[in-house]
């Protein structure tokens, strides 16, 4: 004769299980929400960057992104984006003389134009230990040569190569030349 297993009670009742579930989703997509929350004052960072990048077709949500991750290596950066764009808007500061000018006028903020043109096109905020990666397929660095080039991975052959079947290939003996 055979018994069945009795397992305790534990009490698990619908409401239970239906407000773990709720739970879960809202842990999950809890933090892309806040991540996609633009930075404060996106607006000064978001023009410093078209100026800088030459282009208007930047992602704001990336660049929310950027800005935030920007921000917490720096506490100061948004403070200093708004003062450069300012006094960059203000004194009509052709792309072509940033540098010199900004070394001669505003030697603290001359560190800020780099910051923004490596997250934009590198997608790396910072350096060394306190580098962050905000974005890689969506960089300008891989974005301005994707009409011939796909980012890197870590496939070891061509681009898409990891589509076929590894185990078969044709190997052809090459004639010795003398």
């Amino acid at each position: 004769m055979t018994t069945t297993p009795q397992f305790p009670p534990f009490g698990l009742q619908r409401r239970h299980l239906l407000g773990g579930a709720l739970a879960a989703g809202v842990v999950q997509l809890a933090p892309w929400s806040w991540a996609a929350t633009p930075a404060a004052d996106a607006g000064s960072f978001m023009a410093l960057s078209r100026y800088l990048t030459e282009r208007d077709d930047l992602s704001a949500r990336l660049g929310a992104r950027m800005q935030a991750a920007l921000q917490a290596l720096d506490a100061r950066f948004t403070e200093q984006t708004q003062a450069l764009w300012q006094w960059i808007d203000a004194s009509q500061v052709p792309l072509g003389q940033l540098n010199a000018r900004l070394k001669a006028e505003q030697p603290a903020l001359a560190g800020i134009p780099g910051q923004v043109m490596q997250v934009w096109y590198l997608g790396i905020a910072g350096s060394g230990g306190q580098a962050r990666v905000v974005a890689y397929e969506f960089a300008l660095n891989a974005q301005t040569v994707a009409d011939k080039l796909k980012p890197p991975t870590y496939a070891y052959g061509v681009y898409g190569s990891w589509t076929s079947n590894p185990t078969t290939f044709n190997l052809q003996r090459l004639p010795v030349q003398g």
